[in-house]
């Protein structure tokens, strides 16, 4: 019954440069319209223990700043979910009952029916706001757990990148500069004028944790230990 709808996505998928934020919106629009989601937020498990988000459509990115990292020591559908390692589905009515701590997330939106999140480990979480109440048979879990891994398997590929970069011979120059993505270099030129991490998250429009990630690489390219040292290469 789903079988369409995970090809067409495993077919987007291999299109080239197709970023973080184009695979929620293709989520959204595409994969996920038949039960009438309204918003995604897909997340990474981080090393300190948290669930950080990576992409998101259909939140204001204000609010998902505001709600941050998540600690896994936190009783919520997220942390639920990466626990058991099973599928939570949140009905609106009972949301705040079985979940205390929703009551101090400020923008949740108003109106939505239930909240759906399929963990992928070992990468993290996708969530979805949904306008209806899906039945979760054995063939709907199949489904959401297949495009949900689709789409996470899309999202490590920074990862590896970094990782990539990391092993590099350190006899690497600074003539590297020339491989740096676009998005790279543009967040390198925001490091450069002062902006910090979560700034750069808002002046570019994804997430915290990714810029982070990418400063990463970049340091790595550049074959610098961090911040300062762009900083002052660049004041040289």
């Amino acid at each position: 019954m789903y079988l369409a709808e995970v090809q067409k996505l495993a077919q987007f998928l291999m299109s080239p440069g197709v970023t973080i934020p184009e695979v929620c919106k293709f989520l959204v629009l595409e994969t996920f319209s038949k039960v009438k989601i309204s918003a995604i937020y897909a997340a990474e498990i981080t090393e300190d223990g948290c669930v950080a988000p990576i992409g998101v459509v259909g939140l204001p990115k204000d609010t998902v700043n505001k709600w941050s990292n998540l600690s896994l020591n936190i009783d919520a559908p997220l942390t639920e979910a990466v626990k058991t390692n099973q599928l939570v589905l949140l009905k609106r009515e009972e949301a705040f009952e079985r979940y205390p701590v929703l009551k101090s997330y400020d923008g949740i939106p108003e109106k939505w029916d239930s909240y759906l999140v399929c963990p992928v480990l070992p990468y993290g979480v996708i969530a979805l706001t949904l306008d209806s109440v899906p039945n979760i048979d054995s063939e709907f879990e199949s489904f959401i757990r297949a495009a949900a891994a689709l789409a996470a398997l899309h999202f490590t590929k920074t990862n590896v990148r970094i990782e990539t970069f990391s092993r590099k011979n350190q006899s690497v120059s600074k003539k590297r500069i020339g491989e740096l993505t676009d998005r790279q270099l543009m967040i390198k030129r925001l490091v450069e004028k002062g902006f910090s991490n979560p700034a750069i998250a808002e002046e570019i429009g994804y997430s915290e944790s990714l810029v982070r990630q990418e400063t990463m690489a970049i340091y790595a390219a550049l074959n610098i230990s961090g911040r300062k040292d762009l900083l002052e290469g660049n004041s040289n």
